[in-house]
């Protein structure tokens, strides 16, 4: 975004108060993110309002966008606000604006499994060919997504935008804001299930985006994913299939290095080639294929993912591998979890060599059905793992109790209540050569166990 407070205010029917021509670069709905030329957007919530924290804001924030009627301190010399009626409405109104100011090509990634890395991935592949911009972290919903759209470099020619929900509709608000050119579909999983009825409900919610993709773009939909077989009679978009043998792109003769990652035959419309891929995880060369197969509808094909998938490497607790003293490793994939992706991790840790510990949080929102996928990860966990710790309140202990139901020893299970617990208990259990991966929800915070992990030296 390059505007001044004037030029917004009038894309939004708003007012100025204070230094009408300041400069703003960017937009941001969290107080503690703003940086120097952003427009800081209060926000009302269900716990908080964001015209509490626009004093300071401003301390840092070039501008804030508040309600007409709201009563606020003096405004910082060199600072403005702009009023408007629905901060929320014209928020989305000026990243709208945005949007199509850029012109840029919009590629989206939504999914149960897989969105972010798969969005890192295609980001990487394409940014051999374009300036590439695109969300973070998990900026990827109807609140963060606008500020990173508003918040791109210039010059971006590629935007990738993961886009994410928790309940019905949001898809629909988030497509037609970035109407893409390119929508990806990785798996579609039971997540998010406390706020839909049913899974179909979670199917109908993911095929909300196809409405708003390009009539001349691409729809590609993962071939071994029975919810996505009716997402291209939704569309006039040409369709592109990956996963199942005699997809329009696939996999063969993959080989598992375990640790060290896959290599395999990618075949792509564009070409066959061998791929190395340093990745953890047989998911991870799925992750890849999708990408690769989004990548072909913007001309970037098989040479180029095999030239550039070696020097890929997972974003921080999604996936990282850590060595510690005495040949621990740690499998960090603490950044969030559902069933299916606790199940793809736990193969993984399946096949590691040395002592395999499972460090496994709760999975939240999963509403009725939260107990019955606890006791599934429980009982895959007793297969795969010979040390068990449960980490977060009834649906950890459900997991334990699986476990043991399952075969696993009441001496290898342990059951801790926080992520603080698990790093302290680890910290007297582990032991040379062991092989740990831990995974939950975010809420649980078993970042904070790894974090305490890495300075751990076992003696």
């Amino acid at each position: 975004m390059l505007l001044s407070a004037t030029e917004a205010a009038r894309i939004v029917s708003g007012s100025v108060d204070g230094a009408f021509d300041v400069p703003l670069t960017g937009a941001e709905v969290d107080s503690r993110r703003v940086r120097p030329g952003d427009l800081f957007v209060a926000l009302r919530g269900a716990r908080s309002d964001g015209h509490a924290f626009v004093a300071a804001a401003l301390d840092v924030a070039a501008c804030a966008m508040v309600r007409y009627d709201a009563e606020l301190d003096a405004i910082p010399t060199g600072r403005a606000l702009i009023r408007v009626e629905d901060p929320l409405d014209a928020y989305w109104a000026l990243a709208e604006w945005e949007n199509q100011r850029r012109g840029w090509r919009v590629a989206a990634i939504t999914g149960s499994v897989g969105k972010t890395t798969t969005k890192d991935m295609l980001s990487e592949l394409l940014a051999s060919k374009y300036q590439v911009g695109g969300t973070s972290g998990n900026r990827n919903s109807t609140l963060g997504l606008p500020s990173e759209v508003l918040s791109q470099p210039e010059g971006v020619e590629v935007f990738v935008a993961e886009a994410g929900m928790s309940r019905a509709g949001e898809l629909d608000t988030i497509g037609s804001l970035i109407k893409p050119e390119v929508l990806l579909y990785t798996r579609i999983a039971p997540v998010h299930t406390e706020f839909f009825k049913d899974f179909d409900g979670i199917i109908r919610a993911k095929a909300e985006l196809l409405q708003h993709l390009d009539s001349s773009g691409t729809l590609v939909v993962n071939a071994d994913d029975p919810n996505q077989s009716a997402f291209p009679e939704a569309t006039t978009a040409s369709v592109l299939r990956y996963g199942a043998e005699g997809a329009d792109a696939c996999i063969r003769d993959l080989e598992d290095r375990g640790l060290f990652g896959t290599r395999f035959t990618l075949i792509l419309p564009s070409g066959e080639v061998r791929v190395g891929l340093g990745l953890a995880g047989r998911h991870q060369a799925e992750n890849l294929l999708a990408a690769a197969t989004a990548a072909e509808a913007f001309g970037v094909g098989a040479a180029g993912v095999a030239e550039i998938a070696p020097k890929l490497e997972p974003a921080p607790h999604r996936g990282r591998v850590h060595e510690l003293a005495d040949g621990i490793t740690i499998v960090d994939d603490s950044y969030n979890a559902s069933p299916l992706a606790m199940r793809r991790l736990l193969e993984l840790l399946e096949v590691a060599r040395g002592r395999r510990v499972a460090v496994l949080g709760e999975m939240f929102e999963l509403g009725d059905l939260a107990g019955e996928a606890h006791r599934e990860v429980g009982a895959c966990a007793a297969a795969t793992c010979d040390l068990l710790v449960t980490t977060g309140g009834e649906d950890a202990l459900e997991m334990a109790e699986a476990a043991r139901a399952s075969g696993l020893a009441d001496a290898a299970i342990h059951h801790v209540e926080d992520a603080e617990a698990a790093a302290e208990l680890l910290g007297t259990i582990l032991r040379p050569d062991d092989i740990v991966l831990i995974k939950g929800s975010r809420g649980v915070g078993l970042d904070r166990t790894v974090d305490a992990l890495l300075g751990l030296v076992v003696v």
